[in-house]
């Protein structure tokens, strides 16, 4: 699946509410999104204006068939850093952070 496809399906999961987030440890620094220190219209504005060379994919640590997508972009005077895979009908998030 191309960059384009995938971030389609981030943004409209981010409009629809099918979001959930991955437990992890440092949660309160490493997913802004998580604990609500920034909201989901400011994830989707980043996602929106992303461009292919600022996202890569490899395969989840812990099952090789998840896509897991990184996004390395500048918004706002901020460099973002957004990790989250796709279970259908939900965008998993992992790290949401500058």
């Amino acid at each position: 699946m191309g960059f384009k496809d995938v971030k389609r399906q981030l943004v409209d999961c981010l409009k629809s509410g099918n979001i959930v987030h991955e437990q992890r440890d440092n949660i309160n620094l490493k997913n802004l999104l998580a604990t609500g220190q920034i909201s989901v219209d400011l994830v989707t504005d980043i996602v929106s204006q992303t461009r292919g060379n600022e996202h890569r994919e490899s395969p989840h640590y812990f099952d090789s068939t998840v896509d897991v997508h990184v996004i390395k972009t500048s918004f706002q005077g901020k460099n973002w850093y957004i990790k989250w895979y796709l279970i259908e009908p939900n965008s998993v998030f992992i790290s949401v952070h500058h």
